[in-house]
């Protein structure tokens, strides 16, 4: 793509989605194993909470919308499209399923033979080591309907798609209804396809990113009369049900409820940083370090935990809870974006880190 043909505000906005990934899984090294959580002090808890609060519930939600804004409506034959796609972004992913699986044997964090049982299961889902590439196999999805999706949105009025982003909207409200009563609308054990199952999801997204794109075109002074109060509300409601919650559920996943991707409150908070992003209307002097590393997002998002943990438990030793959170994560970006950068320089590069 040329210079002048760049979308910058969507290169700052995956530089800056990059961070919030590490900043989230820099915080959970302090508190959660994925399966339980505890916190070593009252700092580490409220670090946690006004860290995560604001990354947690946006930085996937971003990428996907900056991934509308370039792609809907798909240009290309179906069959192009995702060779593309799944060339750009699948082999890397196939690469990085396996070397997890092994890598980790090589410094003794498992033995050759779990190692092993490793590579075979990463043929059929990610390992616990490699958990955040549950992204990928979302993204794989999604792309296998935006040339469906893509001639609906061509056409469909502005109303219309209005009307979409409510239903989805009153999805991202069901968490709480499920909380309080259980399985609502049809869904069961049998049934996992409950009422609005096909009005939800992470589809609404793509959805939102291209409405965005297409319908909103707001001046900076209506964005931010909207969006700072709007995404200060959520974030602070997101916060006050973390502390809330933390003496009273047992799991992460009752702890982190809120801060779900499938949640009202990272809809609203996404949509309202997306506007914000949105404000930007000239590269500005950082401009050629943000593009290299949007750039090299995908690779840096695909091996940042091979050195996030290590980092941390290095951190962690000798300094308070938040600074270790913030310099991991800034720490793992840095040697991440010149690892990727280094590798994608390679002629074989390109497959490797996309």
């Amino acid at each position: 793509m040329e210079e002048k043909k760049r979308i910058w505000f969507l290169d700052w906005l995956r530089a800056a989605a990059c961070l919030m990934v590490m900043l989230v899984h820099s915080s959970e090294c302090v508190y959660s194993d994925d399966y339980s959580f505890s916190f070593p002090s009252e700092l580490a808890r409220w670090s946690v909470g006004f860290i995560q609060g604001f990354v947690r519930p946006i930085a996937v939600p971003l990428f996907l919308m900056a991934s509308a804004y370039l792609l809907i409506p798909v240009k290309r034959a179906t069959g192009d499209f995702l060779k593309r796609r799944f060339t750009r972004v699948g082999i890397p992913f196939v690469v990085f399923l396996f070397l997890y699986a092994f890598m980790p044997a090589i410094w003794g964090e498992f033995t050759w033979t779990e190692a092993w049982a490793n590579v075979k299961q990463a043929g059929i889902n990610f390992i616990p080591r490699e958990s955040h590439l549950w992204f990928v196999y979302m993204m794989l999805g999604l792309y296998l309907i935006m040339p469906i999706i893509s001639p609906w949105l061509e056409k469909v009025s502005r109303k219309e798609e209005g009307y979409f982003l409510l239903l989805w909207a009153f999805t991202l409200c069901l968490y709480i209804l499920r909380d309080k009563f259980g399985p609502v609308f049809g869904e069961c054990w049998w049934n996992p396809y409950p009422l609005f199952y096909y009005v939800s999801g992470f589809v609404g997204y793509i959805v939102l990113g291209h409405y965005i794109k297409v319908h909103i075109n707001w001046s900076v002074k209506k964005t931010l009369a909207i969006c700072i109060p709007v995404l200060l509300a959520c974030y602070a409601f997101g916060v006050w049900q973390f502390h809330h919650r933390c003496p009273i559920v047992d799991t992460p996943a009752e702890l982190e409820m809120h801060w779900q991707n499938d949640t009202i409150i990272a809809g609203l908070m996404s949509a309202c940083v997306f506007l914000l992003f949105k404000c930007i209307k000239s590269p500005g002097k950082a401009y050629g370090a943000v593009k290299k590393v949007s750039g090299a997002s995908y690779g840096m998002y695909l091996m940042h935990m091979l050195m996030l943990p290590a980092i941390f438990s290095l951190l962690d030793k000798y300094v308070a809870v938040p600074v270790a959170i913030i310099c991991t994560a800034l720490l793992t970006y840095l040697f991440s974006y010149i690892i990727s950068n280094l590798i994608g320089k390679l002629p074989f590069g390109k497959y490797i880190v996309g």
